[in-house]
């Protein structure tokens, strides 16, 4: 396995896709593998992607919105902290949006 390209994804995205390389037969060894197992004890919203696109939507970055999904906050203050990446302020109805959008979509 070797790294095509770099961008921002969830946890979620990344253990699917690397399930995906194992279910086609493709050997997923060293950093991937733990990459992996990792991401398995860790994810907590099942439909990552689709999470991350509606966050796109609402205008959030893709570093933002995949670390909104990884660490799946519940409260304004926790969502606060991961926002520090937004070039511009995000308004509170978008805030609480995203919020609503967690709880929906995580566990």
């Amino acid at each position: 396995m070797r790294i095509l390209e770099a961008r921002d994804i969830p946890l979620a995205v990344a253990l699917r896709k690397l399930k995906e390389s194992e279910s086609k037969g493709l050997p997923v060894k060293g950093i991937a593998r733990r990459t992996m197992e990792l991401a398995m004890t860790l994810v907590r919203c099942d439909s990552g992607e689709e999470l991350y696109s509606k966050l796109l939507g609402l205008g959030l970055n893709s570093l933002t919105a995949s670390m909104v999904i990884d660490v799946a906050p519940r409260s304004p203050d926790e969502l606060r902290i991961l926002l520090n990446f937004e070039p511009a302020g995000v308004p509170e109805e978008v805030q609480s949006k995203v919020l609503e959008l967690v709880s929906t979509y995580c566990r």
